[in-house]
């Protein structure tokens, strides 16, 4: 049995911890003190498909008592490796890269995996943990409400990233778990949508901001979106959900509830990128033009004003 904890922080004794066993393919590694080579206890080790990333709701794995953890993974495919310390650890999270941590995705280690087999991986070499300091501001300088500052996007129910930061009255945020490498930050706040540093809809583009206790705050302004309303074929009788996902990522970048029998839904999206879009109707998962991600249509979000998209059936 796996030790599970809540990923916003709870702790569990270190021998209650205990490394899995694999019944398909996995990840077999070690976590240790970047400095001093020691094992390290506890720390939450999960895998995620290339270039998605999301926070699973409770940790599938810990390093046990000699630093050892086994991560398993659902299928045959591409996966990078999370290192998530409790939020009161004295380490920072990572992505595991071939020589140590990465703070972006793109420079983390890939392990392919064709059939059920295990795979040895590279050391987790945990850093000491840092911080983003920054400020918010609203698109015409105004103070942004109801905001947050995080490092992953929203889960297609909605959930925010369990590790995010408040933006505070005067616009502040602090991250205070991550390693000391570049990071994408991604802002919401009423009113706005969705939106990685560097104002894009991509995380893999996003500006990478240094988590670094010397660095000045990092100051971000908030970008209007473009107002996009998607119609349904049919009116659901049950209220649903519609997603817009980023074609690259994955990420859902616009989010919106439907309304009993009603026929669409509008929500605010980053332009400059491309979508898919999902549809909970009448209890049913639909795609729009396709059967699920791959075949969905990719619809462009146009920065020229508001838009329509019908939600057709598959092609």
């Amino acid at each position: 049995m796996v030790a599970a904890a809540l990923l916003g922080g709870a702790t569990i004794a270190p021998q209650a911890y205990a490394t899995t066993t694999f019944d398909g393919p996995g990840i077999r590694t070690d976590v240790v003190d970047a400095v001093t080579g020691e094992p390290v206890t506890g720390i939450c080790v999960f895998a995620v498909p290339v270039f998605t990333f999301s926070f699973p709701a409770v940790c599938p794995t810990r390093s046990d008592s000699r630093g050892r953890v086994n991560v398993s993974v659902p299928d045959p495919g591409s996966y990078n490796l999370f290192a998530l310390p409790d939020s009161g650890s004295q380490y920072g999270a990572q992505w595991v890269s071939q020589v140590g941590g990465t703070g972006t995705q793109k420079d983390a280690r890939w392990f392919t995996f064709s059939a059920d087999e295990v795979r040895p991986g590279p050391t987790i070499r945990l850093d000491p943990r840092s911080m983003i300091v920054g400020t918010v501001l609203g698109a015409d300088d105004e103070t942004v409400t109801n905001g947050t500052v995080g490092v992953a996007a929203p889960v297609a129910d909605g959930s925010r990233d369990p590790r995010y930061s408040p933006i505070g009255d005067k616009g502040a945020f602090v991250i205070d778990w991550l390693g000391p490498y570049e990071w994408p930050l991604l802002f919401n706040a009423d009113g706005y949508p969705y939106q990685w540093s560097g104002h894009v809809g991509n995380r893999l583009r996003a500006d990478l901001v240094t988590a670094d206790v010397n660095a000045p705050p990092y100051a971000y302004q908030m970008e209007a979106g473009t107002s996009v309303s998607v119609e349904t074929a049919d009116s659901p009788q049950v209220p649903g959900k519609l997603t817009l996902l980023n074609v690259s990522t994955k990420d859902p970048v616009g989010l919106a509830e439907l309304a009993d029998k009603a026929t669409g839904a509008s929500l605010m999206v980053l332009p400059r990128q491309q979508v898919k879009i999902h549809c909970v109707c009448d209890g049913e998962h639909r795609w729009h033009g396709g059967t699920d991600f791959s075949s969905a249509t990719g619809e462009p979000i146009r920065a020229n004003g508001p838009q329509s998209i019908t939600f057709a059936p598959p092609a």
